[in-house]
């Protein structure tokens, strides 16, 4: 079903891809597509470097998820020669729908004429950001940066890739290479490999390599990175007040170190007032706001092209998200992007109605007139659809096999059965299990742990849907002859009950097990979690602290006698049943809860320091 490849060989196809000299072929592809450039209209041009959404259809009450395209949505799709899609959750069923709907989508755009196929593009980067409905989860990146092991991101991305081709998706916007060097920052935390720059370079550029495995693009974000933000870009407006050298010494380091391998960099809406003075007057408080990253010629041109050197698709975040859409005329952005360097527009419009596609037809027309008056430059617009093309080119993706550096015969052809039979399948979640197991990390144990099943146990979780993870655990434990008494294994959901309801149920217990996703000031349950240790002790048992999101919360409890991360708090909907195409789920819950009964050793390392 799947080829898998020695590390070294892969390595050695990586680096050799970039050292060898361009080709007869590749040359002649580069020369064929300046000649397409060259014969395309404005407004040709223009399409290819957007990239909009196609979420829902209908307005209001009315709108539904676009699993199918409407037929104006196929309209649009024929019209414009789009650059590309992207593709969310709400487009996603399971696999063989989701194969079938992008399918839909290159036969509309073949009708109008275009000169290449989509890029589609998905977030799967693993762990939280996932958006395969039925996709393998994968443990996410400091989980895996936890395993102490950079095989296991290119096992990681091998699997997500070959999820993402077998359905037609040609681009992650994956991996993340933000350096989450600030505990308290509220949009990137476990999505982020490690705080130390190094380990997020070597993983991030082995995760890349399991991608390319399976042709599949990646994309490097958020450039020049978001680990040390205290506002999520997609509600607020962040600000960073660092220095150049500053950057080039923590964040910049990872983008530098694989922006050779990337074949697109994701901007961050991020102010960097040290960097680029340039400001706007925002159109919502009507204050000065200084221009973000995805808007700064100084990031994108000086920092990002001249000074590292990458030479792929600059595509910038959403343009719909607050940082932007909140303090930006959207044609201003348009033109302050262009100008800057971004080659790719990334969700201008989510075309979703009617009144969507006139709004899309206007923001595309706005910008043909500014190249037409000279305020947005043909020679960025020229240089932007060259590369993008280029991309193209390099994955098989023009329409002309003359045209392409990689053979359309090499590529896989996307099938709604295979589809069905390759995502979530067994194979994959046996990767996925491994990797979770040696991510769990224990900081302290005082005897705590491993649980043995002949006395009482109480495990707390915090959602629904995570008992189901402890069951799937206890199953297993059960089924290996690791446990013998699972009635004696009690688990609780502590979500919204009293702090005297929690006392109650853990009377008699020899052992409790919390789980806690309290690192956060908005949903902080210190308190509780140390009166909870107390009773406990107070009645002779054992309190193992299970962090199931950051890990940084551990710091906070040294009165538990054991601390365990595991990275990750997502649940089931339902036991995995080993069947192919099935709803996604988390596995480092249940890892976690194996190995604390002595399913396995607990192996993990911080990849983050904590105080």
């Amino acid at each position: 079903m799947r080829k898998f490849i020695s590390s070294s060989l892969a390595l050695m196809m990586v680096v050799g891809a970039f050292i060898m000299p361009m080709n007869q072929k590749t040359v002649m592809a580069a020369n064929g597509i300046r000649s397409v450039v060259s014969n395309m209209t404005t407004q040709q041009k223009v399409a290819q470097m957007i990239m909009p959404a196609l979420r829902t259809w209908g307005s209001g009450d009315d709108a539904v998820p676009a699993t199918t395209l409407s037929d104006e949505q196929k309209a649009v799709l024929t019209k414009y020669s789009f650059g590309g899609v992207i593709i969310f959750g709400q487009n996603i069923e399971e696999a063989g729908q989701t194969t079938q709907l992008i399918s839909s989508m290159q036969e509309a755009n073949a009708m109008g004429g275009a000169v290449s196929s989509l890029l589609v593009s998905i977030d799967q980067e693993g762990g939280y950001i996932t958006r395969l409905s039925t996709g393998t989860s994968m443990p996410g990146n400091m989980a895996i940066a936890a395993t102490n092991d950079p095989d296991n991101a290119y096992l990681a991305g091998d699997v997500i890739g070959s999820e993402l081709s077998v359905q037609g998706i040609n681009v992650d916007f994956a991996p993340v290479m933000d350096v989450n060097n600030n505990p308290s920052n509220p949009i990137i935390g476990v999505r982020s490999f490690s705080d130390d720059p190094r380990i997020v370079s070597q993983y991030g550029a082995r995760f890349i390599d399991g991608l390319h495995n399976n042709h599949v693009m990646v994309a490097l974000k958020h450039f020049p990175g978001h680990g040390d933000t205290d506002t999520d870009s997609h509600t607020g407006l962040p600000l960073i007040e660092k220095t150049y050298d500053q950057l080039k010494n923590l964040e910049l380091i990872p983008f530098t170190q694989v922006a050779s391998s990337a074949d697109f960099v994701m901007t961050a809406h991020i102010q960097y007032p040290n960097i680029e003075t340039g400001t706007y007057t925002s159109i919502s408080t009507g204050e000065e706001v200084y221009l973000p990253a995805t808007l700064s010629k100084t990031i994108l041109t000086d920092i990002l092209r001249k000074d590292i050197g990458f030479e792929g698709v600059i595509v910038t975040d959403a343009m719909e998200m607050d940082a932007i859409a909140s303090h930006f005329d959207p044609m201003d952005a348009a033109r302050l992007a262009i100008n800057a360097g971004a080659n790719m527009l990334l969700i201008p419009v989510d075309i979703s109605s009617p009144d969507d596609i006139k709004e899309l037809d206007d923001y595309i027309n706005g910008i043909v007139a500014g190249i037409d008056n000279g305020l947005i430059s043909m020679d960025c617009v020229n240089d932007s659809v060259y590369r993008i093309l280029k991309a193209k080119s390099k994955y098989g993706l023009m329409n002309d096999d003359s045209l392409n550096e990689l053979g359309k015969s090499e590529l896989i052809t996307p099938d709604p059965e295979l589809a069905r039979q390759v995502v979530g399948s067994k194979e994959h979640h046996d990767i996925e299990w491994k990797i979770a197991l040696e991510a769990v990390t224990s900081i302290k144990n005082d005897n705590a742990y491993p649980v043995t099943d002949d006395k009482k146990t109480v495990i707390l979780y915090s959602n629904d849907n995570q008992k189901n993870s402890i069951d799937f655990a206890k199953a297993l434990l059960v089924a290996e002859g690791k446990v013998t008494s699972p009635d004696n294994i009690i688990s609780i959901c502590a979500k919204d009950a009293s702090k005297d309801s929690l006392t109650a149920a853990i009377k008699g217990a020899d052992t409790v097990i919390m789980l806690s996703v309290s690192y956060s000031k908005e949903a902080s349950n210190e308190e509780l979690i140390h009166d909870l240790i107390q009773k406990t002790h107070d009645n002779g048992g054992k309190f193992i602290l299970l962090s199931a999101h950051l890990p940084y919360e551990l710091a906070s409890f040294a009165d538990a006698d054991a601390l365990i991360a595991c990275y990750n708090s997502r649940g089931m909907e339902m036991i995995p049943t080993g069947e192919s195409n099935r709803p996604k789920y988390g596995s480092n819950i249940p890892a976690a809860i194996y190995a604390i009964f002595g399913g396995s050793d607990i192996t993990g390392t911080l990849p983050v320091s904590i105080n």
